[in-house]
């Protein structure tokens, strides 16, 4: 039976291991490993004493710590860290270019938010009428500390 707490261990090690490498945020698969290690853990305890129990505890948060270090050190963090730059822009309204009343088209679909072309220029816009399609001809109908919204015609 004691075989069968130490592989709990090492299946729970594993999916921890498929957690953080495979299945993107924090999923049932790192529940599950927890879990099992949490089990695990309590079960020697239970059948094999306090002696025990400490060894199989500290043997886990060993191999996490190593496992840590060897994380960064190799830089192998770099390679699931997520590297995309935010380079979007807040719309600058210019009362010269569009004002309440201009009328244009989506470019893109509006659920609520999207993007519209107007006199050339294009704005990311929000709708008041809910989901609008791409290429529904709009109606600015109000502008709001640089938001626009719109309505489909």
């Amino acid at each position: 039976m004691e075989i069968l707490w130490i592989l709990l261990l090492v299946v729970g090690f594993i999916l921890i291991l498929v957690e953080i490498f495979v299945v993107p945020g924090m999923s049932i698969v790192g529940i599950f490993g927890f879990s099992a290690w949490i089990y695990g853990i309590i079960r020697i305890f239970a059948d094999h004493g306090p002696t025990a129990g400490w060894i199989a505890l500290a043997s886990v948060l060993a191999v996490c710590i190593i496992l840590v270090i060897w994380v960064m050190k190799t830089k192998s963090w770099k390679k699931i860290m997520l590297n995309d730059k935010l380079e979007s822009k807040v719309n600058i309204v210019d009362e010269h270019k569009i004002k309440v009343g201009d009328e244009g088209h989506a470019m893109s679909r509006l659920v609520p938010m999207g993007q519209a072309m107007f006199a050339g220029e294009i704005y990311e816009v929000h709708s008041m009428d809910g989901f609008i399609d791409q290429k529904t001809p709009i109606k600015v109908v109000k502008i709001e500390n640089s938001k626009i919204f719109v309505v489909g015609l």
